[in-house]
């Protein structure tokens, strides 16, 4: 799975958690924010997030490490992270 790709399948996560209808204006791509600016998600969307990204890319986040606010920006911020926990995603 290529990071375009990937960021893809990130924006049907997120999609499913908060629904269509609230989306981030203009194009949705690698530095569309997460929280502020863009899908404001609050941090009980941000935990369903982080839960559907363990479910669906076979992965465990590390609180100390993976889910600092560095890597919970964008949607590229959090693909890198996921690429990071899983390099196999990478090589698909």
């Amino acid at each position: 799975m290529d990071r375009d790709t990937l960021l893809g399948a990130l924006q049907a996560v997120v999609t499913r958690v908060v629904g269509p209808a609230r989306t981030p204006e203009g194009e949705i791509n690698a530095d569309t924010r997460l929280i502020e600016g863009g899908w404001w998600l609050d941090s009980v969307e941000m935990l369903e997030v982080i839960v559907a990204c363990e479910a669906e890319f076979a992965i465990t986040f590390e609180p100390a490490s993976d889910l600092s606010d560095d890597h919970l920006q964008t949607l590229g911020t959090l693909a890198d992270v996921i690429l990071t926990k899983n390099p196999e995603l990478s090589r698909a």
